[in-house]
């Protein structure tokens, strides 16, 4: 990969054999992992968000006039689109959900970042990264949030991008009128995080280069709406204002601000066992616009970094795992291009002597105030403010901040890392905290040791307390005080191996009880056979709220017993109906 602060010039390099090999790689497992991703979907899947969009794309397929979601910002294009994808998978819920969710969601979108990857000339290894990391971590839930990535391809600004100014310009118009036909929403945001890059982030640019730059953004974003209003209105006789309120007004009407959620650090919701992407996300987010690290990155990261940090609104909107790993792919493609750019600057001069140490420690008090403020205000603020200080505040950090610490930007860029890494560190030891008072543990255990231990001493009177249990809830040993006359436990699908030695011993009583807790994993009819043969239940204990039935066998030569066989039912002994 080009270094960092050549990346203007660099890219005149040949992509190569190997990077086109690495490219082709990535489409196959790409492909293969939306397959193989896919379950087929049941009448559950059609009355959820997925079936809704089913369910429009298939109108719009019947010639339905295709209007806005106001929820999602969905617009006409992305029902054409929709419709189309309709027609090739013949209406199948299964095949168009291959095609609008995995295909051309995750597995589009890895697709783009391994080709963002061959513009950026990276080495294949980090294509590899940047692609598996979509696929497997970040991924986007469907095309909707492809197009983020498709919007950093098209406008990365690299020197053959540049070297074109016609073709440039015309892609600043054409991909945001093209993206406000699909998505409002995304329009909106990623137009915006382009006129930041062109104003704040782009380097070496004239004042006068930039501003035209941002104005033919503005003016493709204006293109879109003005085309699809007059569509409108040509076609089916829209007023513009009917058509304002659903496509601009519509967007921002509906949800009262508590859809805005506060970001607990410490209280993240733990659905579906993926904790850390929200845990990290705000740490990942801002991980770019710490100022030594932007100071160092390309433009390239710098637009891909703006462009995923305006998406927050979307997470912070829903604070779930399902909105914040649809939205993180760029936040991810940001981090590993930035820690693959330090790494190939890791021996190049920094230019300055370090700073006194009585001068750094307040500059990192100064980058840890800012880290604080960022993630309190920004994540914490329940209003739509909230993103725009977040936006505001990581894009003044990382351009002052960048531009004029020059010897104390080590020291600020310290303080800042220690409070976004310092907040997921916390935050995890907190849920690991939370986890240990929250789990039951021994729950089943416990319960076993409850209500079928008096059971036990019945059945084994004043006898030593020597039994064997199988096959699991080992914890009985120690929680009921018992000794297992032999040494075996784990009752493993070889466990026939120890026959031999076993069944002499069930046979003459030198394991006086056992304690079954549960049916056998791996069926061992020659244990099995040799207990109903030499042992009687003394006691059943069924108990409902855990769902276990333990028996307690006695062996033969203790002579006869009083069987019993009882139900706990809500915290009471009751005998067994028919038992």
């Amino acid at each position: 990969m080009a270094s960092p602060g050549k990346l203007e010039t660099d890219h005149a390099e040949p992509v190569g054999a190997t990077r086109w090999a690495t490219f082709a790689g990535v489409c196959v497992v790409a492909l293969v992992w939306s397959a193989y991703s896919v379950g087929a979907q049941t009448g559950s899947f059609l009355t959820q968000d997925f079936g809704a969009q089913y369910h429009l794309a298939k109108l719009t397929a019947h010639g339905a006039i295709p209007l806005v979601d106001f929820e999602h910002g969905w617009n006409a294009g992305s029902f054409w689109i929709n419709a189309v994808l309709y027609g090739v998978a013949s209406g199948s819920p299964t095949l168009w959900y291959f095609l609008w969710g995995r295909l051309l969601g995750a597995g589009i979108s890895a697709v783009l970042a391994a080709a963002i990857g061959l513009r950026l000339r990276l080495h294949p290894a980090v294509m590899v990264a940047l692609a598996l990391g979509v696929l497997l971590l970040a991924t986007p839930l469907h095309i909707k949030y492809s197009i983020c990535l498709l919007w950093v391809f098209v406008l990365l600004p690299t020197a053959g991008f540049d070297a074109r100014p016609r073709l440039a310009a015309a892609a600043r118009v054409l991909l945001p009128a093209f993206v406000f036909w699909q998505y409002v929403e995304l329009a909106v945001l990623l137009t915006g995080a382009s006129g930041l890059f062109e104003l704040f982030a782009r380097r070496d640019a004239p004042w006068r280069r930039r501003i035209v730059n941002c104005a033919q953004l503005a003016g493709g974003f204006v293109a879109g709406l003005a085309l699809e209003a007059a569509a409108y209105k040509i076609l089916w006789g829209l007023s513009f204002s009917d058509f304002n309120r659903q496509v601009i007004l519509g967007q921002t009407e509906t949800h009262a601000d508590a859809q805005y959620a506060v970001w607990d650090f410490l209280g993240l919701p733990t659905e579906s066992g993926r904790y850390f992407i929200l845990a990290l996300y705000p740490f990942a987010l801002l991980l770019p616009f710490v100022p030594l690290v932007w100071q160092r990155v390309s433009d390239s990261t710098r637009l891909i970094a703006l462009s995923g940090l305006v998406l927050v609104v979307v997470p912070i909107r829903r604070v779930d795992n399902p909105h914040t790993t649809t939205v993180s792919a760029l936040v991810l493609l940001a981090v590993v291009l930035a820690v693959a750019e330090l790494y190939e600057r890791r021996s190049s001069p920094s230019g300055s002597r370090p700073t006194w140490s009585v001068i750094a420690l307040p500059l990192a008090a100064g980058g840890a105030a800012w880290a604080a403020a960022t993630l309190w205000i920004g994540f914490g603020m329940q209003s739509m403010l909230g993103a725009v200080v977040l936006v505001a505040l990581a894009v003044a950090g990382a351009s002052l901040g960048a531009a004029f610490l020059r010897r104390g930007v080590a020291a600020v860029s310290a303080g800042a890392l220690v409070v976004l890494g310092g907040v997921p560190a916390v935050a995890s030891v907190d849920h690991l905290d939370d986890m240990r008072h929250d789990a039951k543990s021994f729950q089943v255990s416990d319960a076993i040791a409850r209500w079928a231990g008096p059971e036990y001493d019945r059945c084994n009177g004043d006898a030593p307390r020597e039994a064997m249990v199988m096959p699991n809830y080992l914890e009985l040993y120690d929680s009921m005080r018992l000794t297992n006359p032999t040494p075996y436990y784990l009752f493993h699908y070889d466990f026939a191996q120890y026959e031999d030695v076993l069944t002499p011993q069930l046979e003459d009583g030198s394991i006086p009880v056992i304690i079954e807790t549960m049916p056998l994993h791996t069926p061992q009819p020659w244990l099995t056979d040799a207990i109903h043969a030499n042992y009687v239940p003394c006691s059943i204990v069924r108990i409902e709220k855990q769902g276990v039935a333990v028996t307690i066998w006695t062996h033969k030569s203790r002579g006869e017993v009083d069987r019993r066989d009882l139900t706990i039912r809500n915290g009471e002994r009751i005998p067994t109906p028919g038992g």
